[in-house]
């Protein structure tokens, strides 16, 4: 490819800078390309004014083509559709479903223009990567940009009792991996991804590249140094809960862990932050259990900087927590499962706590609390280690795999 590249960006949310979770990546991959002197046209779906009236991407593409959501479909249609394409019902509705009016921008987008890559950011928008529609010409590389695996999210959730049958995810993981077949690249945010990918079919080792989760280390740094002076003893969870993954997280966080947590550190505060919190959580709200929504980036910024410990009992899901890396760039000591610190690399005790034994998650979490001397060594540590990720360096590696084309 020239050193100068023309490429697509197809997301399943509009990737934009007020907006917490996983389109901020996709935010700072573009704004980062396209410093770098590369030219960028973005499909999305928009689902709200905020999305219809946003302007921040607009400095960094040289076209935007909005497109309005479908949403969640009656069950009617998502029947016709299903056997009209032959897709399970996961694509057809919900964020990024199916939508005829992406494939009509897709065409409007190639027509006149000759693009080096689509990159369809998030699994769900690879089914207009595997369907062969004539508006992609062979000499465009296709890259489908995992940021998890559905498979393997639906088969955890399946062994933690949700009722998910075998031939839901058989048929999940029969068009996946169709999907990633049909692609020239397969991007994945963590190496463990990328081996869950392998482990499941073999025959994509030579489509995967690891491009890592990035984070802003500009906008996202420590607290004051009076922080540290504080008697505070905040505990933080922060996420997106329409996903399930977060709700199980804060539950185990309740269910394994909150009762000795309050036992040895009774002025202890659980901060549960985010889009959408269910009503179970609602329900537990307390003077030591403070349950609200989320607010943007900013707001999010100042949340992790008054908070002592970050705790993330994440069982469920793949890809890649962004969250663990603002926290780590505000300086907050994080305590997590092995699952929750994919792709992070971290060393246990030096710069994150990791382990899946609650007794011990339990224990680490209130030694943090009660230790202001040990949270202050954990935080220097994580904040280098977070710097590692800065976006800009993530962006580096996403030109590098282009620019190298296919396997």
């Amino acid at each position: 490819m020239e050193s100068s590249m023309n490429l697509l960006f197809l997301t399943k949310l509009l990737p934009r800078k007020e907006i917490i979770g996983g389109p901020i990546l996709i935010y700072h991959r573009i704004k980062n390309l396209s410093a770098m002197g590369h030219k960028i046209t973005l499909v999305a779906p928009v689902y709200n004014d905020e999305d219809r009236n946003d302007t921040s991407l607009e400095p960094f593409c040289e076209k935007i083509i909005r497109v309005d959501s479908i949403g969640e479909r009656p069950e009617e249609e998502v029947l016709g559709l299903r056997k009209k394409l032959n897709r399970p019902r996961f694509f057809l509705t919900g964020d990024g479903g199916y939508n005829e009016g992406i494939e009509d921008a897709l065409r409007t987008a190639f027509n006149g223009n000759r693009f080096d890559a689509i990159i369809a950011e998030y699994s769900m928008m690879g089914q207009y990567i595997e369907s062969g529609y004539d508006f992609v010409p062979a000499r465009t590389m296709t890259v489908i940009s995992v940021h998890e695996c559905y498979t393997k999210a639906f088969q955890l959730r399946a062994e933690k009792g949700e009722d998910i049958s075998e031939d839901i995810i058989r048929e999940l993981f029969e068009y996946e991996f169709r999907m990633y077949r049909a692609a020239d690249i397969v991007s994945t945010l963590t190496r463990e991804d990328g081996d869950i990918l392998i482990n499941y079919d073999p025959s994509l080792k030579s489509k995967i590249r690891v491009v890592p989760h990035g984070v802003d280390t500009g906008f996202y740094t420590p607290p004051d140094e009076e922080h540290w002076n504080s008697n505070t003893k905040n505990l933080l969870y922060i996420g997106n809960f329409h996903h399930p993954p977060n709700v199980d997280a804060v539950r185990n966080f309740l269910d394994h862990c909150w009762d000795k947590v309050q036992r040895e550190v009774p002025d202890a505060k659980f901060h549960v932050i985010g889009l959408n919190p269910p009503q179970e959580f609602l329900d537990l709200r307390s003077d030591n259990v403070i349950v609200r929504e989320g607010g943007d980036n900013e707001n999010v910024r100042r949340i992790y900087q008054v908070s002592d410990v970050f705790v993330a009992p994440i069982e469920l899901g793949t890809g890649f927590r962004g969250k663990l890396l603002e926290a780590m760039a505000c300086g907050l000591p994080i305590v997590a499962t092995p699952l929750a610190a994919f792709g992070i690399d971290p060393k246990n005790e030096e710069n994150m706590f990791v382990t899946d034994d609650y007794k011990v998650f339990s224990d680490y979490v209130c030694g943090l609390l009660k230790d202001p001397g040990l949270r202050k060594k954990i935080s220097t540590n994580c904040l280098a280690l977070a710097k590692e990720f800065d976006h800009a360096r993530a962006a580096e590696k996403l030109e590098r795999v282009l620019k190298e084309g296919k396997g």
